[in-house]
């Protein structure tokens, strides 16, 4: 089965014998029922079963703050950090602060009323009994897009790090897109002259950022060879390289990015991919089988449509029973109970 965006379409268009001209019908067309699909109904789907398709790392290193003043609360200093982008629903998997020692102890999520609750007191101070130097709970709170940690302070010259469900990269035509076929170093061959590049190009078609993406499922992007993976964390990816140089269907990269690349990966503009990333194999057909939905429905058959629409929830649910639980002898997950920033959470520990 041909799982590039080429090899999709066709499908769709064999499913509800949809014909291969027309605008309406389009390639350009197909593809936005396809990334409609991915995005609006596969990606929630899979993500509703909690088992981590999507999950990645990202490491902030917060610098040392500077003394709370007495008179005024301190002004442009990294308390904040932002959510990702690319993270499905703006949302966050977990947050937690790093240790020197490669440890990591787990943020709770405060409500900025539970965080003006606690006036004195220290997160990384041992509990006591005195009612004037209780330790007090550490944590993080949402503001828009942010996460504002709590207390003022308290990652000061850590680490923070978050995880969050990365959305699949927008899906793009394989017309757009080359696969590399010849590799010397950092300079790739790719299988054709594409539009965005060449001596030939329209400047406002210029791409100058691309990533690279592995031929073989879950098609997930390329390691960035030139930075280290820390323990407990996921890899640099190479989601962002800028374009050296380009003539005709050679194109040079920045310098030691080219080492992890393979004969058969795909090289697309940047935030977008020829694969439906990390979609497992078994989805794929129900993800066909609603852009043919889509297709029906665009063509006014409200019959067919909703007939259509039947068999795709019954083939995602069929689906959804192979993918879920990923770890099948062992499907009980541990949840913990006690918190490096509360002690007394611990305080039950044994008792039933």
């Amino acid at each position: 089965m041909d799982t590039t965006t080429a090899g999709l379409i066709a499908l769709v268009k064999q499913r509800e014998t949809i014909p291969d001209s027309g605008a309406a019908y389009s390639d350009s067309v197909l593809l936005n029922y396809l990334d409609q699909s991915l995005k609006g109904f596969i990606v929630p789907a899979i993500e509703s079963v909690m088992e981590e398709y999507f999950i990645v790392t990202q490491d902030t290193q917060v610098p040392q703050m500077p003394n709370y003043s007495t008179s005024s609360p301190p002004v442009n200093v990294p308390n904040a950090i932002t959510i990702p982008g690319e993270s499905v629903g703006m949302r966050l998997r977990d947050v937690y602060i790093v240790g020197t020692d490669g440890s990591f102890y787990n943020l709770p999520r405060l409500t900025p009323t539970q965080a003006a609750s606690q006036s004195f007191g220290s997160p990384w101070a041992p509990a006591v009994t005195t009612s004037n130097a209780n330790q007090f709970l550490g944590g993080f709170f949402m503001q828009g897009n942010t996460i504002q940690i709590y207390p003022y302070g308290l990652a000061s010259g850590k680490i923070v790090r978050i995880t969050y469900q990365r959305a699949p990269a927008d899906l793009c035509l394989t017309v757009n897109a080359g696969q590399v076929i010849n590799i010397s170093g950092d300079v790739l061959t790719l299988d054709k002259v594409i539009p965005w590049y060449g001596s030939t190009q329209v400047s406002t078609n210029l791409v100058t950022h691309v990533n690279a993406i592995s031929g073989y499922a879950p098609n997930e992007f390329v390691q960035d060879p030139t930075k280290s993976t820390v323990v407990y964390t996921s890899y640099a990816p190479l989601n962002n390289m800028s374009l050296v140089n380009c003539v005709g269907n050679i194109i040079t990269l920045p310098t030691g990015l080219g080492a992890n690349i393979q004969v058969g990966d795909w090289i697309c503009p940047q935030g977008s991919s020829v694969f439906a990333q990390n979609i497992p194999k078994e989805i794929l057909p129900a993800l066909i089988q609603k852009a043919a939905q889509m297709c029906i429905h665009a063509a006014g058959d409200a019959p067919g449509a909703s007939s259509a629409n039947d068999e795709f929830k019954e083939m995602l649910k069929m689906a959804l029973l192979l993918v879920f639980p990923r770890v099948i002898g062992k499907p009980i997950k541990l949840i913990p109970t006690n918190s490096a920033f509360k002690a007394s959470r611990g305080s039950n520990w044994g008792r039933w």
